[in-house]
């Protein structure tokens, strides 16, 4: 690359739950590559149990890994508040 990242946009489902979020985090996975800024749309995410916010988590760690950017964008108040709750939106560089 020359200097100049690669922006990939990810659209979260609906509802992140136990059935979706393992494809959440297979998606996450492949595109997290170095010199990538990832950015994980929420516009449609109504919905987001605790327990998988560890998919996020999961996220972050792997974007650190791999000298990645992972920001959110467009997150809902009902989901912004699990978010907050569990931890993990500290972590996210948010647009």
């Amino acid at each position: 690359m020359n200097g100049t990242s690669e922006v990939i946009t990810v659209y979260a489902p609906r509802r992140i739950d136990l059935c979706t979020a393992p494809f959440l985090a297979k998606d996450l996975d492949e595109k997290l590559q170095a010199g990538v800024s990832l950015v994980l749309d929420l516009s449609q995410t109504r919905f987001i149990d605790p327990p998988s916010t560890d998919v996020l988590i999961q996220g972050i760690l792997k974007a650190r890994q791999r000298r990645a950017r992972l920001s959110l964008q467009k997150v809902a108040p009902q989901v912004k508040v699990v978010l907050e709750l569990a931890g993990v939106l500290q972590f996210f560089r948010r647009k």
